[in-house]
């Protein structure tokens, strides 16, 4: 059942990039963050460790752009050909199997770890009733405890889907989604995105998901009549942003549209035949994203239970297992994506 990565259609490198290097930064950044081996390689590496974790969260906004670039391309033929409720749905059946199945293995991962040492990061015994919240992506508006690091942008992405598909439905197309998307971004940046308060709504992160949207309107030739007014709206955001005259100056805002502006100069530029080796790794990679994203928190929670376990004290031994954690959670990226992602690709509304 595996993909041949060059016979996929519309597979875009640089896309295909961004997401295998913001991947690695996630997991890096988790993995600097939670557990007794991140305290021991600390000790090796004590700024290289506080860097990864304080500023690896950034690489989300890598996420954030690409989805929105990805969704303007695809949403409009999907609208066309399904409709509206059956489009969100499908993107829910697209998003839920592997995610329901990561979190299943998370669940198990934790009690293992519960039994053999306590931390805080590794949460209370799961509830059915949050088990349940986790399943329809209302953990975190019900105020449930996250099961995993990585299950809040799952949620946060189907929100957003939902937001652009009603949008682009009820305004009829881009050319008038134009109209709106730029006052919605303008007050995600300056107000929503500022408040811890609406982290747990697509309008925190609609800037971001925005700016992708623009990105790919801006450089796509099959919509003429969007392509001038969005990179017109791409500079207008560009020049305000990086001025700090209408928006405050923030990484994550810079990072944004920074990205933004080079998908629109190399968001479409496809494979070759040149460097075929690289580029299967890279698709490799890329494929299976979603997956490590979801499942690496599970190899995390193995890791450092196995290294209380044996009681190990060594820094040395907690980056050979920090490293270790990393290889494990593509090899179970690459099972995962074989058994679930790839064959639940099928379940759609037709």
């Amino acid at each position: 059942m595996t993909l041949r990565p060059l016979e996929l259609k519309h597979q875009y490198l640089f896309v295909d990039f961004l997401k295998t290097i913001a991947v690695q930064i996630i997991i890096f950044h988790h993995l600097c963050n939670y557990g007794i081996i991140s305290i021991k390689v600390h000790e090796i590496f004590p700024n290289l460790i506080d860097f990864i974790g304080l500023h690896g969260r950034y690489a989300v906004q890598i996420f954030l752009v690409i989805g929105g670039y990805l969704t303007a391309k695809s949403l409009p033929n999907t609208l066309a050909k399904f409709g509206l409720w059956k489009t969100i749905i499908n993107r829910y059946l697209r998003l839920a199997p592997t995610y329901i199945v990561a979190i299943l293995i998370t669940i198990i991962c934790a009690m293992i770890a519960r039994s053999i040492h306590y931390e805080e990061y590794i949460g209370e015994s799961e509830t059915i009733t949050q088990f349940f919240a986790h399943f329809f992506f209302l953990q975190n508006i019900l105020q449930f405890e996250s099961i995993s690091v990585g299950v809040w942008y799952v949620a946060i992405d189907w929100q957003l889907y939902i937001f652009t598909a009603c949008l682009l439905f009820f305004m009829g197309s881009f050319k008038k989604v134009l109209f709106i998307l730029p006052i919605v971004i303008v007050f995600s940046l300056m107000y929503f995105s500022q408040y811890p308060l609406f982290e747990d709504y697509f309008i925190y992160f609609i800037g971001a998901y925005g700016l992708g949207i623009i990105a790919f309107l801006a450089e796509d030739t099959s919509h003429h009549e969007t392509r001038q007014p969005a990179r017109i709206l791409l500079l207008i955001f560009l020049l305000l942003i990086l001025s700090d005259t209408f928006f405050e100056l923030r990484i994550k805002n810079v990072i944004e549209i920074l990205l933004a502006v080079m998908l629109t100069l190399y968001g479409k530029r496809a494979y070759n035949s040149k460097n075929m080796k690289w580029s299967k790794i890279c698709i490799w990679f890329s494929q299976r994203s979603y997956c490590a994203f979801l499942i690496h928190f599970s190899l995390l929670l193995l890791g450092n239970s196995i290294y209380y376990y044996f009681q190990w004290e060594s820094s040395i031994t907690g980056l050979f297992m920090m490293i270790l954690i990393w290889v494990f959670s593509w090899v179970a990226a690459h099972f995962l994506f074989n058994l679930v992602e790839f064959p639940s690709r099928k379940i759609q509304l037709k």
